[in-house]
């Protein structure tokens, strides 16, 4: 059995896998491959990137670009190594794409965006926090589960369930100055 994918409306976590870094380093070195230097930096985001952490067995990644315009010329690019392009997002700091190893079965979620926008700072505040902060990283198992098993149960997915922990922790990070590691340069 595969230790990444999942089909895209199922909502199932999986304890920590140890090789999921290792599959986020592979998919990465495909990609500064392909971009070279357009690739200004590629980070591990998520719940895949967080030690300890039970997930969704997708890898997601964020590939720092100099505009998002410049970055819409990549796409073609980036499509040729088997992503798909979600031009209809509904995050506008961001360009967005997807990997299927079979229909609607993603492995890997991809985001394009400009170092120091909110999206990108976000994203590395939210990962680097928890990383660091295990009493809170056991909290946001604890609702991930909770949103897990309400789906399950009634088949919808609240959309919204994780905003209030996400803005928290955000906010904590902001008042103890959290230092944001960039950990993949290329």
């Amino acid at each position: 059995m595969s230790v990444i994918g999942q089909h895209k409306r199922n909502l199932a976590l999986v304890p920590y896998h140890e090789e999921w870094p290792t599959l986020f380093q592979e998919a990465a070195e495909q990609l500064r491959a392909a971009l070279g230097p357009k690739a200004l930096a590629i980070e591990h985001i998520g719940s895949t990137s967080i030690p300890g952490m039970k997930a969704k067995p997708i890898i997601d990644m964020m590939i720092a670009v100099s505009s998002l315009s410049e970055a819409l010329s990549l796409v073609p690019i980036i499509e040729t190594l088997g992503y798909t392009y979600k031009p209809y997002d509904t995050i506008p700091a961001r360009i967005y794409f997807s990997k299927e190893s079979a229909p609607e079965w993603r492995t890997h979620h991809l985001n394009l965006a400009v170092p120091g926008s909110d999206f990108w700072q976000n994203q590395l505040a939210f990962r680097d926090y928890l990383r660091s902060h295990s009493d809170l990283a056991a909290k946001y198992i604890e609702l991930k589960e909770r949103i897990a098993a309400d789906h399950l149960r009634t088949g919808e997915l609240d959309l919204e369930a994780k905003t209030p922990f996400v803005t928290k922790v955000l906010e904590l990070a902001r008042i103890q100055g959290v230092k944001i590691q960039e950990t993949s340069a290329p």
